[in-house]
């Protein structure tokens, strides 16, 4: 009986002993953090695109962020008309997927990316009117496809509709509108792109 006492006072001096820190280590390992510490455009054979069009690349950005109160840019081939259909979209850094489907009417088929940025900030972009995705779940990397141009099941002509949002978007994690006059928490695309290649 002695000796049951002892081996009982030792196991809880033992665990009297453990911190704090220590018995949260024994829980499940936290979700690792993709941080997105460069950006690319999500369309086009390499990451380097200007929004011209112009012979330096195949696609143009045809109608730009804030452009009759469009919260987000589309991209098209220079080619026009549907030649871009079925054309690779990429993601536009490295993220983590957290919507993939079809969104119905006047978006289609949607994927949206959530970006960790090296100060912790997060971004939100989100790929509209795709043919098909690429890939529904999980982790990304910078120019990993995810989808392919479409029409938004034949509504439009084939282009991406391409957004970029951070925190403050009263849209954050929706799909909602395109549109608006108020675009607090929308993003500048091309801007954002530009600065942080």
């Amino acid at each position: 009986m002695a000796f049951i006492r002892v081996v009982l006072t030792s196991a809880m001096l033992v665990f009297a002993a453990c911190s704090q820190a220590d018995i949260q280590q024994i829980g499940p390992p936290a979700t690792p953090v993709v941080i997105a510490d460069s950006f690319a455009y999500p369309v086009g054979k390499t990451r380097f695109l200007t929004q011209a069009k112009d012979a330096k690349d195949e696609w143009y950005n045809a109608l730009d962020f804030g452009e009759d109160n469009h919260l987000g840019e589309d991209w098209n081939k220079n080619s026009g008309g549907n030649t871009d259909c079925g054309e690779a979209v990429y993601s536009a850094a490295n993220g983590i997927i957290t919507y993939a489907k079809d969104a119905g009417p006047g978006w289609g088929n949607v994927v949206m990316i959530e970006h960790t940025m090296p100060d912790g900030r997060r971004l939100q972009s989100l790929y509209a009117h795709l043919q098909e995705i690429a890939k529904t779940t999980g982790e990304v990397r910078l120019r990993e496809q995810i989808g392919k141009v479409g029409n938004a099941n034949g509504r439009y002509l084939c282009h991406l509709h391409f957004e970029i949002r951070d925190e403050s978007c009263p849209s954050w994690d929706m799909v909602f509108i395109g549109y608006s006059p108020v675009r607090t928490g929308w993003l500048d695309p091309s801007d954002l792109i530009d600065s942080r290649r």
